[in-house]
Formats: C-alpha cells, sequence, structure tokens
C-alpha cells in the first residue's frame, strides 16, 4: 500500500511535527508500506530532514524554495498531482499553510482519500492567535477539505475532544505518537553531559527543558519558577533552537538565578540522550502541548517529568505515577513548589523513573503503533 504524508515544512527546528513525521515514515516503512513524504521548504536545513528521511528507507520530494506564511510555490498543484495519483492514501500533516490546502483538494479531484493530523493547530490555544482571520480562513476554506477527509487522527483523548467543538463531519482515532526504541536501547553513559558541564552542573540538581525556545512553551514561568525554588542549587538546562530571538525576552525572568542556566542550542541524537540521561527531572510547563515527545523521550530513559495541566498526556502522566502535573493557574510558585518536592525525594523519583521506561516501550513503540496504521489505513482505502 502506498502512503503519501504530505506536510509544509521538515525543517528539524520546527519540532513536534517535523519528529513526529519523520518517526511515522520511517516506521511505517519499516512495516511493509510504501511510504513517501513532499513537504515545501524554505531553509536549506529542512534538506537534513530529508536526507534522514531518504537513509531511513522513504522517499522524498521536497519543493521549494516557498514563500511567505503560507509557504507559497507555484508548482505545489502540479507536483502534488504527481505524487497523489501514485498514492493509494494521502496522510495530511497540520492546517494552516497551502500545502495541507492544495494536497487536499487534489486528492478530492483525484478521487483519493485522504487522513488528517492537525498536530495540535486546532486547539483553543492556537486558534486564539489570529483569531478572526483563522476563523475567516477556517469557514471560507478549510472546512470544506476537513468535511471531506476519509478520517482525523489526534494523538491523545483530549485533543480529539477539543476537535469536537468544530462538528466536522470525519470521523476521529486517537493515535499516539511513539519512538523510535532502539534508538534509546544504548544511550552513553550517566554523566557525560555533566562532565561536559562540570563548573556549573558538577554533582548538583540538574531540571531539563527539551524544545523550542518559544512563546507559550512554559519558560514564562519555568525560569521565575526556577528563581523561586528552596532548593537554590537546582540547574536549568534548556535545549532547544532560539524562535525569533525568545530566549532574550525570557532569560531575566530568572532574576538571580541566571547564573544556573545553561543554554544548549537545538540537539539531536547522542547529545539528546546523554542529556536525558543526566537530567534529575524533565520540565515541561507548557500552555499548549497537544501530545509532547519530550515526555515520552525522558520517560523512556527512566527521567520523571513535571508536566503543565496543558499537556495533552497529563491525564497519564497522574495515573501511571511517572511524574508530577501543575495546574498553570498555580504560576511560577506552584510549579518551584512541585520541583522542590519531587528534587527532595530521590525514591520518589526512581521508582516514577522505573513506571516511566517500563511505560513508554508499553505504549509508545513506533514499530507496534505503525503496524496498526496499517489497518487505518486498509479501512480508509475500502471506504473510499
Amino acid at each position: 500500500m502506498r502512503i503519501l504524508h504530505a506536510i509544509s515544512g521538515i525543517d528539524p527546528r520546527n519540532g513536534g511535527p517535523t519528529n513526529a513525521l519523520i518517526g511515522m515514515a520511517a516506521a511505517q516503512q519499516r512495516a511493509g508500506l510504501n511510504v513517501r513524504v513532499v513537504s515545501t521548504w524554505q531553509e536549506r536545513d529542512a534538506f537534513r530532514s530529508a536526507e534522514k528521511l531518504q537513509n531511513l528507507g522513504v522517499g522524498v520530494r521536497m519543493i521549494g524554495p516557498a514563500r511567505g506564511k503560507l509557504s507559497r510555490h507555484p508548482q505545489l498543484a502540479a507536483n502534488l498531482e504527481e505524487e497523489i495519483i501514485q498514492a493509494d492514501v494521502v496522510h495530511v500533516h497540520a492546517v494552516w499553510e497551502e500545502m495541507q490546502h492544495r494536497a487536499a483538494r487534489v486528492a478530492q479531484r483525484l478521487k483519493k482519500p485522504y487522513v488528517l493530523t492537525p498536530h495540535g493547530m486546532l486547539d483553543p490555544w492556537n486558534m486564539k492567535k489570529s483569531r478572526l482571520a483563522k476563523q475567516l480562513f477556517l469557514s471560507l476554506r478549510l472546512r470544506r477539505n476537513f468535511d471531506r477527509a476519509a478520517l482525523f487522527h489526534f494523538t491523545t483523548e483530549i485533543e480529539r475532544e477539543m476537535v469536537s467543538r468544530f462538528k466536522f463531519v470525519p470521523r476521529g482515532i486517537v493515535e499516539p505518537l511513539g519512538l523510535d526504541l532502539a534508538e534509546f536501547a544504548h544511550p552513553p553513559r550517566r554523566g557525560t553531559f555533566r562532565q561536559q558541564h562540570a563548573a556549573t552542573l558538577g554533582d548538583r540538581p540538574m531540571i531539563l527543558f527539551l524544545g523550542r525556545i518559544h512563546a507559550g512553551k512554559g519558560l514564562e514561568i519555568l525560569l521565575p519558577a526556577l528563581a523561586q525554588m528552596k532548593r537554590n542549587d537546582a540547574v536549568l538546562v534548556i535545549a532547544g533552537p532560539d524562535a525569533d530571538g525568545y530566549r532574550a525576552q525570557v532569560e531575566p525572568l530568572a532574576g538571580n538565578a541566571r547564573d544556573r542556566l545553561i543554554f544548549t542550542g537545538m540537539v539531536g541524537g547522542e547529545q539528546k540522550l546523554a542529556l536525558l540521561r543526566d537530567a534529575d527531572l524533565l520540565a515541561l510547563p507548557s500552555f499548549h502541548e497537544n501530545f509532547g515527545l519530550s515526555v515520552i523521550e525522558a520517560l523512556a530513559l527512566g527521567t520523571p517529568v513535571v508536566v503543565s495541566d496543558q499537556v495533552h498526556l497529563h491525564p497519564e502522566v497522574s495515573r501511571v505515577g511517572v511524574g508530577g502535573v501543575v495546574p498553570l493557574e498555580g504560576g511560577a510558585l506552584a510549579l518551584a513548589d512541585e520541583l522542590d518536592r519531587w528534587l527532595d525525594d530521590e525514591s520518589l523519583r526512581r521508582a516514577a523513573g522505573a513506571k516511566g521506561a517500563a511505560w513508554a516501550a508499553e505504549r509508545f513503540d513506533w514499530n507496534a503503533i505503525a503496524r496498526r496504521w496499517i489497518g487505518h489505513y486498509q479501512r480508509v482505502r475500502e471506504g473510499a
């Protein structure tokens, strides 16, 4: 069965949707599907992801350089037609750019079924930004695309519930994102990252934030929380690309704790595993997070997590007992108290870490998830 994934960009600095797509496409290829990816590009960094996909056996077509916020290109529709006509099922990722619109319309014209994964773009927090423009865009341009889809894919039950307010026609399924567990089987030895930053870290407690330095990711309360913690020896490591110079806006929020900050820039591969391995806690107090890949990455290596109640995995984090959940309304002080609680209790961290590693292996194995996708795509094709 031939599956075509359509996305507006695979620049590794994009974060969640790009990482989710790479993991999903590679796992589906391993599961026996014939998988291709078509993407627009604006920066040459996107070709790093394209090369990674190709090395994993996934075909890639890059269209660009595209322009503007909607990532437009004059040959987009023609290129999509050449790809979609060969596909059995089209899988469209995200919502707002030209790629998603054109892919849906070409699929409709060629009578090819398509699946939509919104990647949190329809959540209330995201819809508040440019609210009137998005509502108009949705009603005049996108609702037809959504209503004619064969299937909606959500990564959590919370996301499905949030999107239900739009009353779109297609049925929806919930399938989580996953991990290639083979990448986590042989992590760097513990202490690797600490040795590289011995002067600042030493044996001090280490809190890790892994993700883009971007508005809404929770740094707005995490940095003040660091300054308010009773554990004034804790070090916060912030690992991720700086989006639009946002670091300069949030770094002063740490106040007198700024000397306990380490910024690494974007990390991947062994460097990311070393960070996750050495962290005492991963903190993700995001204002919106339809899944949270960094959460399951941390858990896979036995690192417990502290997340906000806006990270859609939070009910499972509480239920399984692999971390703490902080209501955002409690602000920086509530987060500081929760971080202190976890850092003060080594036995709590050890128990949560052991549960987390087992849970991640059982629940978030990309290979098992990909095998379920074969059934989803088969039903979509038969229904079409």
